[in-house]
């Protein structure tokens, strides 16, 4: 028999502590989640020992709690953003060594005390929840940063199955975790292949320069009205400045606006305001927002879009040095015309596309089974949570050994 149980009963919470990224190293005495690193590379969990991106360190001189110490099994949640879409994303810690490290600002340590009731992992599945995050965010605080207090979160209740049928549901779970991560992973080489293939084609041949505009047609993002954006997912996915790390969209938009631009998965855009990073595009079909341009091979260049991509990321540098503003860098119109982009021979282009152009359709492949993976995922937690697929009845020992 399960239980329904108030988390406050069987956990415990802890703030993390605050340092900044100017004291933050390669090297140090303590392994430092840093709460801006949560939302680009980590995806559910953090596994110390292969971690999907370097984690810094602290020194031993910071002013640290025990309490603010990350055990194996804690879950980093977070409970303090600058926007409501983030408030609730919970990560589990993996670190079965035990290598001292502090959870950061803007962090909450939830600590499991009943292990005999609760599965760490089970219960970060479930805090990670579309139904979760939203009876979560019901208890927002602020205007300018949102906060969800830790005694508000304490109070709200769960069902509990028996451990056995949690690590049951864990199981099923993980294998499509770690299906997602080995298509990321995968995406991540594909990409440093196309980028070595580019440098060994083009960087050290003598090529003829020209405007961006020679070989790409730049379409901008239109100005849909914020007011009108949606959580309902009604009308189309939009993409901002901020989705273009994460791919996932966080506001819909049903707005016929007159410059609609609609972007599919394998198409190359780029912020003009911060950093400038371009990117391909690995989310669904969404339309773009404004201060985000689309990259299109112009026609009859003999450009493709790896190429487009490539080419943008080597003139990186330079486009952050055009950046222009004040207390946020945007790049203009006028930015853009005045980069010199390499443009190469069509033979040497066709070389390299007939290399590149099959690895972008990889990433794109293996985004889009991503998408599904992670909508069957979020299908299945009610179901499998509520009983309403008994797990009882699945023989894992015919199923793969990481199931077993």
């Amino acid at each position: 028999m399960g239980c329904r149980v108030a988390l406050g009963d069987v956990c415990s919470f802890y703030r993390g502590a605050s340092v900044p990224r100017t004291r933050m190293y390669d090297k140090g005495a303590y392994l430092y989640i840093h709460y801006g690193d949560l939302y680009k590379g980590f995806d559910l969990h953090i596994d110390v020992e292969d971690p999907a991106k370097p984690i810094p360190y602290i020194l031993n001189n910071e002013k640290i709690k025990d309490s603010q110490r990350l055990r194996d099994q804690d879950i980093v949640y977070v409970l303090t953003s600058e926007t409501v879409d983030d408030l609730g994303h919970a990560y589990l810690f993996n670190n079965p060594k035990e290598k001292p490290t502090i959870s950061g600002t803007e962090t909450t340590i939830v600590r499991v005390n009943r292990r005999d009731l609760v599965v760490p992992a089970y219960l970060n599945y479930l805090m990670s929840s579309p139904r979760f995050i939203r009876e979560l965010r019901q208890y927002t605080r602020g205007m300018k940063v949102f906060r969800v207090h830790p005694k508000d979160v304490a109070r709200i209740e769960i069902d509990l199955p028996q451990t056995e049928v949690q690590h049951q549901i864990v199981s099923i779970l993980d294998a499509i975790y770690a299906k997602q991560q080995a298509n990321s992973k995968l995406n991540g080489y594909l990409l440093e292949l196309m980028n070595v293939q580019y440098q060994h084609s083009f960087c050290c041949n003598k090529l003829t320069l020209g405007s961006i505009y020679d070989i790409a047609d730049v379409v901008y993002g239109a100005a849909f009205k914020s007011a009108l954006f949606n959580e309902e997912k009604v009308g189309y996915p939009l993409i901002r400045i901020r989705d273009l790390s994460t791919f996932s969209p966080q506001y819909w938009t049903n707005e016929a606006h007159p410059k609609r631009v609609f972007v599919h998965p394998g198409d190359v855009l780029a912020g003009m305001d911060a950093e400038f990073t371009p990117c391909l595009w690995q989310g669904e079909m969404a339309v773009l927002n404004q201060r985000v341009c689309l990259f299109e091979p112009a026609a009859n260049s003999g450009v493709s879009r790896s190429y487009l991509l490539m080419a943008l990321n080597s003139l990186l540098a330079f486009i952050q040095n055009y950046a222009s503003g004040t207390t946020v860098a945007h790049m203009g119109k006028g930015d853009l015309e005045a980069l010199n982009v390499p443009i190469p021979a069509r033979g040497d282009l066709e070389r390299f596309n007939t290399i590149a152009e099959p690895l972008r359709e990889q990433i794109v492949q293996n985004s889009t089974q991503n998408r599904k993976l992670a909508a069957l995922r979020d299908a299945l937690l009610p179901k499998l949570m509520s009983g309403e697929i008994d797990v009882s009845r699945v023989d894992f020992t015919q199923l793969n050994s990481h199931l077993a």
